[in-house]
């Protein structure tokens, strides 16, 4: 009775007596084996899991491949704020004569090596500079690759999606296939009207529409996915399952990569107000030179100190911009504490509507595979008519595509739960 109850509130009531009728008939002779819900799931193929897939992606990023130089890049420049000496050093080479005018014998050669260096305080503010800019960098890696861990369980969940639904869409062609030469074989022995045939074609034909273009759909997604990790092996969708009562950590990669960035601009502005002019320079010469031709030359020894000016012109501009640095800095830091504490919000509530999604949308397929064998029955026993066999084939193809999509979406909420805590696959 419980059946009939269902088919009573899902089909007209001329349709149930019919079926209440088939089945009362048959029930001596035939049982019927209990209804199932069909087994969708992830598709689970042998591919790569979605860590192999990240770190396939991530080789291919430009972050990745300019890591090694970037790393070199900031150990120069601790080196060069560790050197005693500010810059490069420069010589000089001078001659002056005058044997374009009198030649008279005078010579004077010249040579001189300048060093430039530090002025106080620059030197330490250098190398607070140089460390951050170094304690920053792999935050901003780690950030980089949580980024592209998001587009990669996106694209993976869609990917998996699509080939479900390409699933779904070549089994319901299959069975409308079955079902049209089975209408075919009524109406040429009279047990049918035309009018079912052409409707058993015409559901082929558009059961075979749907088909193409879930093909369509996959292929956009493997050719994206390609371009994405280089990999054409499906990928699988399986995430780790967060622990329970989680909660936004100070630890949470962007946090840590904008805390760095406060850091940085901190000893950039150190640096900008303690370096306020260019740097000094240190000078070592040697002079040789001879009054005339006749006369002995002379050795003589040269030291110069440089000392540049500083003015607002060469200070103000970049003290400004260092302070505008931090200010964007400290705004930055303090709105990814507030978009990771709500994007973790969000993720949970999302999670647990998945969840329940996911457990209703599984009640619907068994109560639709329940109606649809009972409506099969039916007809082959020519109980019921064309029509509510092909809305039961409809709804049960429906709330089997809609239990592949909740199952998927359960599966993109638990990564995406994951991408708000931070966790990478």
């Amino acid at each position: 009775m419980l059946y009939f109850s269902r088919l009573h509130r899902a089909w007209p009531a001329y349709a149930t007596l019919a079926l209440s009728a088939a089945v009362a008939a048959t029930a001596s002779a035939q049982t019927l084996p209990p209804p199932l819900v069909p087994e969708i799931t992830v598709p689970a193929r042998q591919g790569p899991s979605l860590r192999e897939a990240l770190d396939a992606a991530w080789a291919l990023s430009p972050a990745a491949r300019s890591a090694d130089n970037r790393r070199a890049e900031l150990q120069a420049r601790e080196r060069a704020a560790s050197s005693w000496i500010n810059g490069s050093p420069s010589a000089l080479l001078a001659q002056r004569s005058d044997r374009f005018n009198n030649n008279g014998g005078f010579r004077e050669y010249e040579a001189e090596l300048e060093l430039p260096i530090w002025s106080p305080g620059v030197r330490g503010a250098a190398q607070r500079d140089s460390a951050a800019q170094r304690l920053a960098f792999e935050p901003q890696q780690l950030m980089a690759r949580l980024k592209l861990a998001a587009e990669v369980r996106e694209v993976a969940a869609g990917l998996a999606l699509a080939r479900t639904e390409r699933e779904l869409a070549t089994r319901k062609h299959s069975e409308a296939l079955v079902l049209a030469q089975d209408v075919d074989r009524r109406v040429k022995a009279g047990d049918s009207a035309r009018v079912d045939g052409l409707q058993a074609q015409s559901l082929v034909q558009q059961a075979a529409t749907s088909r193409e273009q879930a093909e369509v759909n996959l292929a956009r997604l493997q050719n994206k996915w390609l371009a994405l990790t280089g990999l054409t092996a499906t990928p699988s969708l399986e995430d780790a399952l967060p622990p329970a009562n989680a909660t936004a950590s100070p630890d949470h990669p962007a946090v840590q990569a904008a805390q760095t960035r406060v850091q940085s601009a901190q000893a950039k502005l150190e640096l900008s107000e303690a370096d306020k002019r260019d740097p000094m320079a240190i000078g070592v010469g040697v002079t040789r030179e001879r009054a005339t031709f006749a006369a002995a030359g002379e050795t003589s020894l040269r030291l110069a100190l440089k000392i540049p000016f500083g003015t607002d012109n060469r200070n103000a501009p970049r003290i400004a911009a260092a302070r505008a640095e931090l200010d964007d800095a400290q705004a930055d830091f303090d709105t990814v504490q507030r978009q990771t504490r709500g994007e973790l919000a969000s993720a949970l509530v999302e999670f647990d509507a998945a969840r329940r999604t996911e457990a209703n949308m599984a009640e619907r397929a068994r109560l639709s595979s329940e109606v649809q064998t009972l409506v099969a029955k039916a007809y082959r026993l020519g109980e019921s008519d064309l029509p509510t066999r092909l809305r039961a084939d409809s709804e049960k193809f429906e709330a089997d595509l809609s239990l592949a999509r909740a199952r998927v979406g359960l599966q993109r909420a638990i990564s995406q739960l994951n991408q708000a805590l931070g966790l990478l696959p």
